[in-house]
Parts: structure tokens; C-alpha cells; sequence
């Protein structure tokens, strides 16, 4: 049997969506490997914001955690 045991993920941290993320409301559908910054905690709930290329918010899904993996953790 293998057990595998996510790490905790908190506000400030960066984030990869490890599934496509769609809201009806989004600017689109984001696909497995969008990275964003998480921007709020909700415990099993993350508020992402993912931005482009000049830094700009171009959406902010609420996301669940089983649809995230640690890129790296804020200090």
C-alpha cells in the first residue's frame, strides 16, 4: 500500500492546478499546470490568482486543494 501525503498549502504560496479548472464566470478554462499565487484560504478551498506575463490578474478561481501541488512556498 502506498500513502501519499500532500504538503499544506497556505496563502502567499505558488501553485500548480493539477486538474482543468472552469467557472462559468472565468476568463477561461485553465488547464494541469497553470501556476497562480494563492490569495486566500478557506481551508479546503484555495482563492488563486493567476496572472499573465505582465503581472496582471486575469482571473481568480476558488479552487480545491485536491486540484493543487506545491510549486514553491512562501517564506
Amino acid at each position: 500500500m502506498t500513502i501519499v501525503v500532500k504538503q499544506a498549502i497556505y496563502e502567499h504560496d505558488v501553485v500548480a492546478l493539477t486538474d482543468t479548472v472552469a467557472r462559468a464566470e472565468s476568463v477561461g478554462t485553465w488547464p494541469a499546470g497553470t501556476i497562480g499565487t494563492v490569495i486566500g484560504d478557506y481551508g479546503e478551498h484555495k482563492l488563486i490568482d493567476i496572472a499573465n506575463r505582465r503581472g496582471e490578474t486575469v482571473d481568480m478561481p476558488v479552487v480545491t486543494v485536491e486540484k493543487l501541488e506545491l510549486v514553491s512556498r512562501h517564506r
